[in-house]
Order: structure tokens, then C-alpha cells, then sequence
């Protein structure tokens, strides 16, 4: 239970420091470490015994990070629902990964289908049992007789999480403590987290990036976490100016609505150190709005659900719209062409990570796991290149390398040119099919300001890309379109593109 014991070891030093905050409501580390202890306790008095899952749909509250503590210290797995999934994923879900407990919120327990809740060994709402259910209120009153037990296993699996599916079905990815735990550790070293700092956590804290960068790397140092429920921009800016964070983990879609909201310029930013960006690749006009609105650099991290954090910008380089920074920990990445080999330095290539700490396979697929990690190296399918400091550059998902005319067109370079004209915020290239060049690049764009029109920013790529990168269209959007998880929404982009060109027929 190397997670529990991190906070555990914290609390042992800063008993009554808040640990957590939310809305109205906070929890000193002695308390939150005490409930969770009891929680352990009591689930493991239900039957829940080390190795079995435990399912979780709360939403970012206190409750929610006492369950995840609780579950390291009983060796539960934890099973993150999402709340948007409809009834039959989620029953989908529980069965795959054989969950015999669950956690929910009241209300949406009952979204689960009463055919998947009927497997499970017990059911714990909050804020008020439902039918067949235990209220969590009882659980903290339990009085354990004895402590959760231990297994003999040296590193238990402790998350189960489940990829997007943007690259086939989706996979359950396991995740075990000590692994988490390290990469808490580096972490907390590469961006110099303490105990005097607190961050705001606007996204579950169940989420691994979150549980990761903020809930446990404040709580492995001994400062405080804000959790709130993803608010909306004003909202967020009040409880900002509240709690002055040292810093906030945000993804790009929500950043360009907080940036853009007129409260951004008027709280007090003095505490803050640096943004953290991550989910997607944030466009220049972002890095700018940062530091012309907060006076603070917004920091790009790089990682995936199988590998868990790979690098960082940190805080003391300056802005590079496209730069992940540098591996941590003992990450190592490889550069590669499309037969294995390594690449020169400064040439695009295929990035291949490998790490003590990434995942340990896909739950209950053998094959699966051997194919994505039997050689040690895990291939992200993202294309980057490699500077002569040693600092990494995404150039997109490799899929989204458009072949014109059997010449590669790098559609992440394409974009970032667009997105350097001053009369655009964000820009997104996409492949168009195309009946005689294979694909076409079709361009979309969101304006900062008046429209500079289409044939001016054509004219504005033209000049600084060859002929077969330039765009055969170049279309503004008033809403970027993006994912349940707020990246950009590539296939909905590429669907539009297709409707504009009639179907295929472009330009080629």
C-alpha cells in the first residue's frame, strides 16, 4: 500500500495541515488519513478482499480521494466510471473488469443497470443510501475490528483505466502502486512541487494524469488540494482568486474559455507559478494568452494512458508552442522510421518510450500486452522530433501524416504556420481523400480577432511551406469542435472537410 503510506507519511508530519478543499469544505491530513483507514476497513468487512475491483462514479469531492486512499490501503482496484458513458458502458465495464464493489453518488447509482448492480458484492452511496444500498455516512461511523488485511503480493495492481478507444476498442490499462508512486516522485522533482504549494484540480481527481500531478504529488509534499467540478470560466476565476493556486492543470479546449473570459485579468495571480497543459496539443495563441494575462508560462506535458507522464516543459524554459520538454524520471524515448530504425537528431520519426514505471498490460489480455509492451518499448504512434538540447517536438499522431501525391505532408507544421499569422487563435490541418492525390490537407482555423479570409492566410502558408503542403481550402470555425475528454475533434473536422470538398473530389 505504497500510496496510502505516502500520504500516511505526510500526515505523520502535517497532522492538522488541510490536505483537501472543497466548496465550503476542507480535511486536515490527520482526518483524511484516518477516514481512509476506516474505509478500508470497512469494505474489507463487506468481503472485498485484496485484488478485487472496486468500481468509483463520484464526482471531484473529498469523498472521492479518501475512496482512492482507501482502496491502496485495502490493495482494492479502483475503477474509474465516467459519468457520461450511457447505462450499457457502464454495465459493460463492471463485467470486463470483474468489479464486485461500487462507489457512486446518489442519484447515479441508479444509472447503473440493476442486471450489473445485482453482480456486485456490496454498493456504497453518498449523500444517502438508495435501495440495496450502504449509506457512506455508516461507513465512516463503522467502528473496524480489525484492519484492512495485506497480501503477500510486493506491488499490487491498484487502477484500472480505460483508454479513449481513439485507436481501436477500448482497453483496460493497469496501473500498479509502486509505479504510481514513483512517478509521483518524479514529478514532484522535475517541477520542484513543496509543501507550500496548492493546486487547483478542475477535472476527477480519478483521472491518472490528475490523481498523478496534482492530487498525490500536493499530498506526497504536504500542500493543500482544491477540487472542484470542472466550473465554468467566471466560476473558475472566483474560487482561483479564493485559493491562489501555485498551479492548475488545464487542457487547451478549457483553457481558451478561461483565458478568454474577462475575470482572467482582474484576480490576483502572484501565488501561481506555472500552468500545466496536457490532453492535447495547446496552439501558440495560448502560450501568449498566459503570460500576457497571468504573467506565467503555461508548461506542456506529454504522456499516455499505457505510459503514464513521459516528459515536461518545466517552469524555468521559456514558452515553445509544440515542445514536451525533456523525459523524466527514467523515461527513455527512441526516434524511429517506419523499419525500426533510429533517427537523426532533428528528423521526424515514430516515438517509442520505455519505463520501469509504465503500465503492467492490459487487464485480462495477454496477447494485447505482449504486442504493445513485449519489446519493452512502447510505440505511441505519435510522430516528434529531437532537438540538439534534447528537448522533444510533437508533430502529430503519425496517422495524421497526409500522403499527397506520395509526398508526406506534415500536417502539425502546416497548422503551427497558420496558426502564426496574427489574425488566428488556433489552426488544425486535417487529410481530405482525394481522387487523384490520395489525400488533400484541408486547414481550420478560429480567428483572434477580424477574419484575415481564407485566400490572405492561404497566401500567408504559401510562403513558408512547399506547394504540395499548402492547404486546398482553408475554413474558419466559430465552435472548435472537440471530444467527451476536450480534445480536438479530428474526425468530426475531417468529416467537414470531406462535406466541403463534395465528398472527395478536391483540388489534388
Amino acid at each position: 500500500m505504497p500510496l496510502f503510506r505516502m500520504v500516511a507519511a505526510t500526515a505523520a508530519r502535517r497532522p492538522e495541515a488541510v490536505a483537501l478543499r472543497c466548496g465550503p469544505r476542507h480535511v486536515t491530513y490527520a482526518r483524511l488519513v484516518e477516514d481512509a483507514d476506516k474505509l478500508a476497513a470497512w469494505l474489507s468487512s463487506l468481503g472485498l478482499a485484496p485484488g478485487d475491483r472496486l468500481a468509483v462514479l463520484l464526482p471531484n469531492s473529498i469523498e472521492l480521494v479518501a475512496v482512492i486512499l482507501a482502496a491502496c490501503r485495502a490493495e482494492l482496484v479502483l475503477v474509474p466510471l465516467s459519468q457520461d458513458a450511457p447505462p450499457a458502458r457502464q454495465a459493460e465495464i463492471l463485467a470486463q473488469t470483474g468489479a464486485r464493489g461500487l462507489v457512486a453518488a446518489s442519484g447515479s447509482a441508479a444509472a447503473i443497470p440493476p442486471e450489473a448492480r445485482e453482480q456486485l458484492a456490496a454498493t456504497v452511496c453518498l449523500d444517502g443510501p438508495e435501495p440495496e444500498a450502504l449509506g457512506y455516512d455508516a461507513l465512516l461511523a463503522h467502528a473496524p475490528t480489525a484492519p484492512a488485511p495485506r497480501s503477500t503480493v510486493p506491488d499490487p495492481v491498484c487502477l484500472l483505466v480505460h483508454t479513449s478507444g481513439s485507436t481501436g476498442r477500448p482497453k483496460a490499462v493497469a496501473h500498479t502502486q509502486e509505479r504510481l508512486a514513483r512517478r509521483v516522485d518524479a514529478f514532484v522533482q522535475a517541477l520542484n512541487i513543496t509543501a507550500e504549494d496548492t493546486t487547483l484540480a478542475v477535472f476527477r481527481a480519478d483521472r491518472p494524469v490528475v490523481l498523478v500531478v496534482q492530487a498525490l504529488a500536493v499530498l506526497r509534499q504536504g500542500g493543500t488540494v482544491v477540487l472542484a467540478e470542472q466550473p465554468a470560466p467566471a466560476a473558475f476565476w472566483r474560487l482561483y482568486g479564493e485559493t491562489r493556486p501555485g498551479y492548475c492543470l488545464v487542457i487547451p479546449s478549457y483553457a481558451r474559455a478561461l483565458f478568454a473570459d474577462p475575470a482572467a485579468a482582474r484576480v490576483d495571480h502572484s501565488r501561481l507559478r506555472f500552468w500545466l497543459s496536457g490532453g492535447d496539443a495547446p496552439a501558440p495563441a495560448l502560450y501568449e494568452a498566459a503570460r500576457r494575462i497571468t504573467g506565467r508560462p503555461y508548461c506542456n506535458l506529454y504522456g499516455l494512458t499505457e505510459t503514464g507522464l513521459v516528459a515536461v516543459v518545466t517552469p524555468d524554459e521559456t514558452d515553445r508552442p509544440g515542445c514536451v520538454g525533456r523525459p523524466v524520471g527514467d523515461v527513455s524515448m527512441r526516434l524511429v522510421d517506419d523499419a525500426g530504425r533510429d533517427v537523426p537528431e532533428g528528423s521526424p520519426g515514430r516515438l517509442l518510450v520505455t519505463s520501469a514505471n509504465m503500465m503492467v498490460g492490459y487487464f485480462n489480455d495477454t496477447m494485447g500486452t505482449h504486442r504493445a509492451i513485449g519489446t519493452g518499448w512502447y510505440d505511441t504512434g505519435d510522430l516528434m522530433r529531437r532537438d540538439a538540447a534534447g528537448d522533444y517536438w510533437f508533430l502529430g499522431r503519425c496517422g495524421d501524416v497526409i500522403v499527397r501525391h506520395a509526398v508526406q505532408v506534415a500536417a502539425a507544421l502546416v497548422a503551427d504556420v497558420l496558426a502564426g499569422h496574427p489574425g488566428v487563435g488556433e489552426a488544425v490541418v486535417v487529410g481530405a481523400p482525394d481522387v487523384a492525390a490520395g489525400q488533400v490537407p484541408v486547414a481550420f482555423y478560429r480567428t483572434s480577432g477580424p477574419d484575415p479570409g481564407a485566400e490572405a492566410l492561404l497566401r500567408h502558408i504559401a510562403d513558408r511551406v512547399d506547394a504540395l503542403s499548402v492547404p486546398v481550402a482553408c475554413l474558419a470555425v466559430a465552435q472548435w469542435p472537440v471530444t467527451p475528454r476536450g480534445k480536438t475533434d479530428r474526425r468530426k473536422l475531417t468529416a467537414l472537410a470531406v462535406e466541403y470538398l463534395g465528398r472527395g473530389n478536391g483540388d489534388g
